[in-house]
């Protein structure tokens, strides 16, 4: 239950310099352009930096096939960096309508499996169900889980990978995946890479925001149960843990001095989700979803996220809708996802 209504500040997205003057400013996408080049600079720094800066080529090599009435059912692998496989389904319908969608699991042991129907819970199968009308769909596994699981780790533990890459992050590591993957999938004989977009459900919906931010290929974007505020919430260090799943390391000594000196946080993660304006953007979100606290800031952020899109000229290109359900994805939820990415790219 919501204890209060909009009684949190949060940063406003479009004012100039929240720390000094919480009030929208900019008016223009001119204004805009300016702020969001510093924006995607400070949510840059905050991702951290890889300590591999090389792009494997983009190539894979088909580990097993079969087929149903509607779609080729791949599972094919390839590198993300010059040492590390990546695992991926790939589903090509036999009647595709030319437009694809990176699919991006959430926390799920089996990984990319959930995609294709293999998950105990119902509706996270989004790989399988666009191609089941028209859509290519790629979903790789994330790191730590399926078959990228490093042996003898528990799964979503990212002791390796920081061992790996000490300077970068998890989030960080989503992009980068998130990139490599749809590197592949424009190889993929009836893609049009200007019908590309991205979806997923929980952290595969943080990976979706995140890649989308930084990968303008991405052409229509939809975020489910995940969308949040970090000011005044009371889960907020669990994105910045020191064990298990460590999303943004730079984001703890950054709450620790906001709970020292009080007032806004200097960042955001709604503002990963700002740098995908103008482009399509849905925000699905449950208000009684327990996962990530202050559920009570979601209607100012989809006011804030609308009013940017308004600003760009395009609102109708964002939408949020919340609703009363938990974190979860029901048949409602997964025909307004259809909808979305049939408007804008089949059109």
């Amino acid at each position: 239950m919501l204890s209060s209504i909009n009684t949190i500040e949060i940063r406003n997205i479009l004012a100039t310099d929240p720390q000094q003057n919480n009030v929208p400013d900019i008016t223009t996408a001119d204004q805009w352009a300016s702020k969001r080049a510093a924006l995607k600079n400070t949510l840059g720094d905050l991702l951290g930096t890889s300590s591999n800066s090389v792009i494997p080529k983009a190539e894979y090599r088909v580990l097993e096939e079969t087929s149903t009435e509607q779609y080729r059912q791949l599972k094919i692998a390839y590198f993300s960096e010059p040492d590390e496989e990546v695992r991926a389904w790939l589903l090509i319908p036999h009647q595709h309508n030319g437009a694809s969608v990176l699919c991006l699991h959430g926390t799920s042991n089996i990984g990319k499996d959930t995609q294709i129907g293999l998950s105990p819970k119902p509706g996270r199968d989004w790989a399988r169900f666009l191609a089941q009308h028209g859509f290519i769909t790629i979903a790789p596994d994330h790191i730590c889980s399926g078959e990228r699981l490093v042996e003898g780790e528990k799964p979503y533990d990212t002791r390796t990978f920081y061992a790996r890459h000490p300077h970068w992050s998890a989030a960080g590591k989503a992009v980068w995946d998130g990139s490599r993957a749809l590197d592949i999938l424009e190889t993929i004989d009836g893609v049009d890479k200007n019908r590309i977009g991205s979806m997923g459900h929980s952290l595969g919906g943080h990976g979706t925001m995140w890649v989308a931010a930084f990968d303008e290929r991405v052409q229509a974007a939809i975020y489910s149960c995940g969308l949040f505020s970090l000011q005044d919430n009371p889960r907020r260090y669990e994105f910045s843990r020191d064990h298990w799943y460590v999303y943004i390391p730079k984001l703890r000594p950054i709450f620790d001095e906001q709970k020292q000196t009080g007032g806004l946080l200097p960042v955001e993660m709604y503002e990963f989700a700002s740098l995908i304006a103008p482009r399509p953007f849905l925000n699905i979100s449950g208000m009684t979803d327990t996962t990530y606290g202050n559920n009570e800031t979601l209607p100012a952020i989809g006011l804030q996220l609308n009013a940017l899109w308004d600003v760009l000229g395009h609102s109708d290109h964002f939408a949020q809708f919340l609703s009363g359900m938990p974190h979860d994805v029901n048949h409602y939820t997964r025909l307004l996802s259809l909808g979305w990415m049939e408007r804008w790219l089949v059109g």
